[in-house]
């Protein structure tokens, strides 16, 4: 996400785009995380307290509104640069799709995505290291 905010040819950028990861392995590591959690909460009965849920449930939110900026960024970046790729080859064509793409490359997404990662570990983090409650 980071990478593709600096690039400013949007051919380029949809390079990119087509050669990055799937996120296979990153769920799959979500899913060892989440395991070993729930057998820990079963081993130390953690699930009576509210930490664990207040956890479990900012995890969730933290996944939902992630995925969902996430992916609104990728999806705004990929029509502007294949409009403004079209419109590079079109020598009538104005440089407003070229405006539209570098607006949605300089969109705030991926800093709220990682601010929203960040501080939602850093809630997690404070919960299971104090479990007040």
């Amino acid at each position: 996400m980071w990478q593709l905010r600096g690039e400013a040819d949007p051919e380029r950028s949809l390079i990119l785009i087509s050669a990055m990861p799937r996120l296979t392995v990153l769920r799959i590591i979500l899913v060892v995380l989440l395991g070993t959690g729930l057998i820990t909460g079963f081993m130390v009965p953690w699930w009576r307290q509210g930490w664990m849920w207040t956890a479990i449930g900012v995890l969730a939110i933290i996944g939902v509104v992630m995925n969902r900026f996430g992916n609104a960024y990728f999806d705004q970046l990929v029509v502007s640069a294949r409009r403004a790729v079209e419109d590079q080859k079109n020598i009538l064509a104005d440089s407003s799709s070229l405006e539209a793409f570098h607006a949605a490359r300089t969109a705030w997404h991926p800093l709220g995505v990682t601010i929203i990662g960040l501080v939602g570990l850093a809630v997690i983090l404070w919960l299971m290291m104090f479990k007040l409650f």
